[in-house]
């Protein structure tokens, strides 16, 4: 499907201005006089005017319609008038403010005038209907400088929306049958939604994505659809879409896969797919090849190295390293995950027994020898060096996940970047301690193959997709945001946790809030996006935008399903601590 062109004008956030400055003394009572002489002096001299007038505005607040519709009566008065000729229409506008002029101001008898001030009304019958023609135009008029001053006033989050006419009825129905049919794809970017008012699209461009996406909200269907329609475009772009989910969701792969389809992306799926899925599970083994240093910086980081044995890291580096050179220059059986053996080798002995398979012909067979000789003593001396190091990854081979950390290593996330690819890590279930090193893991490899890319001058072009990060550590999603945008693969964070969407808000450039049915959450999320009171004013469904670079909000929008979304997903019943590993990892 042909990409559509986004025509949206940006805004700035704004914030209600007042004419008479809040700060000034004596500022209602000066507001209050101006009322009264403006009432008086269409009392006396245009009394159809402030009649018509409040009609336009009432019928305005009540109905919630543009200002625009006020051209109606303007243009109805214009052609009046051209009717009765301009000059009779403005003989017929004046007579009678001129009788109550000549009345008040007779000469010597202002006093008992002013007191009888009654009779200056005298034949109004007779001159009141010709006004009518032109204090229908300037009744129009003052009703929209009312309406503009009631809108100048309010925040622009707190503005009620406008009810569509016929002209956005029709744009609007046309533009939610679009997205539903899955025109998610703009020219610059993806489409969330539907403006509430205008009916117009609610796109996100690639460059102001490029800073991170955060979308938070007390629904979590409506947060993960809502993230979804950009992931869906990213797809349809043929960007690279890497996704570590641990929301259990059954028909994310199926709603993946139909997307992948539809653009012609491969697709490859790490973990347990739905029964019956269209991908199969892929194995995953980042650490087999590559640097040795780096391969142990990926084992240590995906480790958690808090309480007992934290002092340990540095010596455990030092040993993986050589376990990982004893691997390259003696290598096993290929068909042996590399984990277990560098379980096997944890152990002194093994890693003496292997030692004597280095052929003699390695160039750095001595060195490698001698610092065999160093980590096998120093674990003789100290064994509690490698405890952690050896329970954790036992702990991890020995989870449901472990058995996907196979050869052939079937999942490259830098050659996944490269080729264009979606790649999908389900992480979710009850083993909340083997998700957690997993994503670690990824989040290295990840920051690792988009440095590579940025080392060689290319960008990532990619997305990192986070559904419910509040389940995530939150160093690993904290250093995605800040490195995305240096690589190329900024990060899209969902979450429902109040105090995370808050934080997360921070630290990205987009941020999408949907209704938070927590008050005091929502005015510290709204603070943090540079926004105001959402809670006020969203209702179902509808989600507000805001861009901090360039500077832009949508205060109100309204969440429409795309295909391959489809239906809501059925409810689950799955007890998720959230907030865990945001806050303690």
């Amino acid at each position: 499907m042909p990409a559509e062109v986004v025509t949206e004008a940006e805004q700035v956030p704004r914030r209600a201005r007042y004419l008479v400055p809040r700060g000034l003394p004596r500022r209602g009572e000066i507001i209050a006089a101006c009322v009264v002489l403006v009432v008086l002096a269409h009392v006396l001299f245009a009394q159809l005017t402030i009649i018509l007038a409040a009609v336009f505005y009432l019928v305005t607040r009540v109905t919630r319609w543009h200002l625009s519709w006020l051209t109606v009566p303007v243009l109805a008065a214009v052609a009046w008038t051209a009717a009765v000729g301009p000059r009779a229409a403005a003989a017929g506008f004046a007579d009678g403010p001129a009788q109550v002029a000549r009345y008040l101001g007779a000469s010597g008898q202002q006093v008992r005038h002013v007191l009888h001030f009654t009779a200056a009304f005298a034949g109004m019958d007779r001159w009141l209907p010709r006004q009518l023609p032109l204090a229908i135009f300037t009744g129009a008029a003052e009703a929209a400088l009312a309406g503009w001053l009631s809108w100048l006033h309010t925040d622009a989050w707190n503005v009620p929306p406008a009810r569509p006419g016929l002209i956005v009825a029709v744009r609007r129905a046309v533009t939610v049958r679009a997205i539903r049919a899955g025109a998610v794809v703009t020219r610059d970017g993806g489409c969330l939604g539907v403006e509430a008012g205008s009916g117009a699209r609610v796109a996100l461009a690639w460059s102001e994505a490029a800073g991170g996406v955060s979308v938070c909200g007390s629904a979590e269907q409506d947060v993960l659809t809502t993230s979804f329609q950009l992931v869906h475009a990213a797809v349809r772009r043929r960007k690279p879409v890497l996704a570590v989910d641990l929301t259990s969701d059954p028909d994310l792969p199926a709603r993946l896969a139909a997307a992948c389809t539809e653009a012609g992306a491969p697709l490859q799926v790490f973990g347990d797919a739905a029964a019956g899925g269209p991908v199969g599970p892929a194995s995953y083994e980042p650490f087999r090849h590559g640097d040795p240093g780096w391969r142990a910086s990926l084992i240590t980081a995906m480790l958690s190295w808090e309480g007992p044995g934290r002092q340990y890291r540095r010596s455990c580096v030092a040993y993986l390293e050589d376990v990982f050179e004893l691997l390259d220059a003696a290598p096993g059986d290929p068909r042996v995950p590399v984990l277990d053996e560098v379980i096997h080798l944890l152990n002194p002995t093994a890693m003496r027994a292997r030692m004597e398979y280095v052929p003699a012909a390695y160039p750095r067979r001595e060195a490698l020898a001698e610092r065999t000789r160093v980590s096998m003593s120093l674990i003789h001396a100290e064994p509690a060096t490698t405890a952690q190091l050896t329970r954790q990854l036992r702990e991890l081979r020995a989870s449901a996940f472990g058995r996907w950390l196979r050869p052939p290593g079937e999942i490259d996330l830098g050659r996944a970047v490269t080729e264009r690819a979606v790649v999908l890590f389900r992480l979710g279930g009850p083993d909340r301690t083997s998700a957690a090193m997993l994503t670690r893991l990824i989040c290295e490899d990840l920051l690792a193959a988009g440095a590579a890319l940025s080392g060689i001058g290319v960008d990532g072009d990619g997305l990192v997709w986070l559904p419910e990060c509040g389940s995530l550590p939150r160093r690993s999603v904290t250093d995605m945001i800040a490195r995305g945008p240096g690589t190329g693969l900024p990060v899209l964070a969902v979450t429902t946790v109040p105090q995370v969407a808050a934080e997360l808000a921070e630290l990205t450039n987009v941020v999408v809030i949907h209704r938070m049915t927590d008050a005091a959450a929502a005015r510290q999320l709204a603070a943090a996006a540079g926004a105001a009171g959402p809670e006020l004013s969203l209702g179902e469904r509808e989600f507000l935008l805001t861009v901090k670079d360039p500077p832009r909000l949508v205060p109100r929008a309204q969440l429409v399903r795309a295909r391959p979304y489809g239906r809501p997903a059925p409810p689950r019943h799955r007890a998720l601590e959230k907030s865990q590993h945001w806050e303690g990892a």
